[in-house]
């Protein structure tokens, strides 16, 4: 045999291994008699994504529509099958029933190569769960009313911005709260100035950014969160780029050393977290019965009792945590305040109630606002809530399984390691929830109109013990920067902006692919 038929016999039997290997993994679910979608041959169901045709929420809200009725389903990013959850019922399993199958998000962490990447959104089992327990203080309403300071601080400059543009000017509101956001967050995550709102093209705003901007080694990490780690380092695919890292690294390290040395306390996470690695929570801070509170019911949860960790909260673990804060808490909620005030310009009849509710509560309180304040300005949570089920930043909710797993009321076995999704944009506008799920309306979230649906069909910040753990932090921080843009300004839409929106085409959160454009009313 020469030399050029050993090749043309290795090409050959090479090409029909991959096929048969592609039928053999495309037969995934007919094998188990589930509903799936069929398969291209090389991207799977994932082509639309790949070709940045679309974002990853609205293909996952797509896959949620076409396979109706059914109460889950098969699809495939590549090769790798994956299984889209639809019903309500069997999403409060995988959440909270049957977690014990369902504790990890599936994503693979190097931390020598990527340090920024071993934090709680990422961590599996038992050292999640350790992790877990340490933070559950941090984030009670009693650490959210001692942030509050810091948070309303930087509304009041909010306010001055917007006081600062003319009248019918065009300007972008979502570039405004993402400076907004980059500032509180920088304040009560990394105890710095970092003056975003003031000076745009500021190092931690330009930062920021660049944590978002396309980077194709995020990108196959997304797709393939499960790729094995000798790969990642092989090919260095980081996350995040490594001068990013380094620069919150050294922010946080330096930080807590400065603070440690000097005796300096402002009450934010940091100073929780610097407690965490002291051991002086006790001590430093008062525990509630709040706290309690949520600790027994993520033991209850996770069936686990409340053992002493051995987590090693070192400088770089600290920072790890404090950037996922950072990351999630500056461009989730600027998104969520930017499509809060398209609706907003859009409705004038709810901008105007939300305005005359906070204008009311705060009379009543001479004026101030304050924590307790904010919290009797229930028609803006309502908006907050709506805002938050129309335009869901994270709009998939991704698992593993740890073992086999029966699917109840079905004879179906879901292997160990086969990714689970759950659609959040796929349920928030889901009609059978949801009447007419393009129309804003805050009144759906009402007490009387909220138990007319199932528990499970609404889920911004996922639910069960891996839960957002910042949920109320994200909350008051949206909640503080509407109160603060809207209190003195109406607001209309430009018509400079493009419309009807189109979302980005990002493998990340979902957000508008063009600036929110709009024009202030002083009153």
């Amino acid at each position: 045999m020469d030399l050029l038929t050993s090749i043309l016999l290795l090409i050959v039997t090479s090409v029909l291994y991959f096929y048969w290997s592609l039928k053999k993994a495309h037969r995934f679910f007919e094998d188990r008699g589930i509903p799936y979608l069929e398969p291209h041959w090389l991207f799977g169901n994932m082509g639309d994504v790949i070709m940045m045709k679309k974002s990853l929420g609205e293909k996952y809200a797509e896959f949620y529509n076409k396979l109706a009725p059914h109460g889950f389903g098969g699809i495939f990013t590549m090769k790798k099958p994956a299984i889209v959850i639809r019903d309500p019922d069997l999403i409060r399993h995988v959440l909270i029933k049957d977690f014990a199958f369902f504790t990890d998000r599936g994503i693979n962490i190097v931390k020598e190569i990527d340090p920024l990447s071993n934090s709680l959104f990422s961590m599996k089992g038992d050292e999640w769960k350790n992790l877990r327990i340490k933070l559950t203080s941090t984030f009670t309403s009693g650490k959210m009313k001692m942030m509050f300071p810091l948070v309303k601080h930087c509304g009041e400059r909010l306010s001055q911005i917007i006081d600062e543009v003319p009248d019918n000017e065009t300007f972008d509101v979502k570039d405004l709260f993402a400076r907004f956001t980059t500032d509180t967050i920088g304040n009560c995550a990394f105890g710095i100035e970092t003056n975003s709102l003031n000076n745009p093209d500021s190092e931690f705003r330009i930062m920021g950014k660049k944590i978002f901007s396309y980077r194709l080694a995020a990108v196959i990490r997304t797709l393939w969160p499960t790729m094995p780690k000798t790969l990642i380092k092989m090919f260095n695919l980081t996350f995040f780029d490594k001068h990013t890292q380094e620069y919150f690294i050294d922010i946080v390290d330096k930080t807590i050393k400065y603070r440690e040395k000097n005796n300096i306390t402002r009450n934010d996470f940091l100073d929780l977290l610097i407690a965490l690695k002291n051991n002086t929570t006790l001590q430093k801070f008062k525990v509630s019965s709040a706290e309690n509170e949520d600790l027994q019911k993520f033991l209850q949860q996770t069936g686990g009792k409340c053992v002493k960790s051995d987590v090693d909260m070192t400088n770089d673990l600290l920072a790890a945590q404090a950037f996922v804060f950072f990351t999630a808490g500056f461009e989730a909620t600027s998104i969520a305040l930017g499509f809060a005030f398209l609706e907003l310009s859009l409705n004038k009849s709810i901008q105007d109630r939300a305005r005359q509710e906070i204008l009311d509560v705060l009379s009543s309180n001479d004026g101030k606002l304050t924590y307790e304040a904010l919290k009797q300005m229930t028609y803006v949570d309502m908006i907050i809530d709506e805002t938050l089920r129309k335009y869901p930043s994270a709009a998939r909710l991704p698992r593993v399984t740890n073992k086999n797993y029966a699917i109840p009321n079905t004879k179906v076995i879901i292997p160990a390691h086969t990714s689970i999704i759950i659609s959040v944009y796929g349920l928030h506008s889901d009609e059978k929830y949801y009447d007419n799920p393009n129309e804003f309306r805050p009144e759906r979230f009402t007490e009387e109109e909220k138990a007319k649906r199932p528990n499970f069909a609404y889920l911004p910040f996922g639910d069960g013990p891996r839960v957002c753990i910042a949920e109320r932090f994200a909350k008051m921080q949206v909640k503080v920067g509407l109160v603060h843009a809207l209190k003195n300004f109406s607001y209309q839409k430009s018509p400079k902006m493009k419309f009807p929106i189109e979302f980005n085409k990002s493998f990340g959160l979902l957000s508008p692919k063009d600036p929110i454009l709009l024009q202030k009313i002083k009153l």
